[in-house]
C-alpha cells in the first residue's frame, strides 16, 4: 500500500465519532453524499469495508475499528501539535522553574521578572527534589541557596 489519503480518512474519523454520515456531514459543513462517497473511496483504497449498519446508525467493522484507533492517535496528535505551534506564536512560552523552600519567594519573584520573558510555573520542593526533577527534565531551571556538586 503505497500513500493514503489523509482527507478520506479523516471524514471516516468524523463518521466513526459521531456514529452517523449525517453528523460527520454536519460537523464538517459537507452533504452526507460527500461524506459517503469519501468513505467508499478509502474503502477501496484499504480494500475493506469499514462500517456496517446498525438500525439507524454506523458500526465501525474490525477493520473499521482498526483503522479508527490509529486514525484517532493521528489526528489527536496532529490537534497538540497544533494547539503547541498556536501557543508558541503566541509567545505564551512556559518555563518551569524550581524555587528551594529556603529562599525568599519574594525574592525570586523579583529576580525571575527581570530574567525571564516566558510564561512561569514555579515548584518548591526541597534542594535534593528540584535537582531529581532538573535531572529528569521535568524543570528547565533551579533556584537554589545549596551549591551543585559537579558529579551532579
Amino acid at each position: 500500500m503505497s500513500h493514503i489519503n489523509y482527507n478520506h480518512l479523516y471524514y471516516f474519523w468524523h463518521a466513526c465519532r459521531t456514529g452517523s454520515i449525517f453528523g460527520a456531514a454536519e460537523a464538517l459543513s459537507l452533504t452526507p453524499q460527500t461524506i459517503t462517497g469519501q468513505i467508499k473511496a478509502l474503502e477501496e483504497r484499504l480494500q475493506g469495508k469499514l462500517f456496517r449498519r446498525q438500525g439507524r446508525g454506523l458500526v465501525p467493522t474490525e477493520l473499521g475499528q482498526l483503522v479508527f484507533r490509529y486514525a484517532d492517535r493521528m489526528f489527536m496528535l496532529g490537534q497538540e501539535m497544533l494547539d503547541i505551534v498556536n501557543y508558541r506564536k503566541e509567545s505564551h512560552l512556559l518555563f518551569d522553574v524550581g524555587v528551594a523552600d529556603a529562599l525568599s519567594k519574594q525574592l525570586v519573584s523579583k529576580v525571575l521578572e527581570t530574567a525571564v520573558v516566558a510564561h512561569l510555573r514555579c515548584f518548591e520542593s526541597t534542594h535534593e527534589m528540584l535537582l531529581e526533577q532538573l535531572s529528569q527534565h521535568k524543570l528547565d531551571m533551579i533556584i537554589s541557596d545549596c551549591p551543585i556538586d559537579s558529579t551532579q
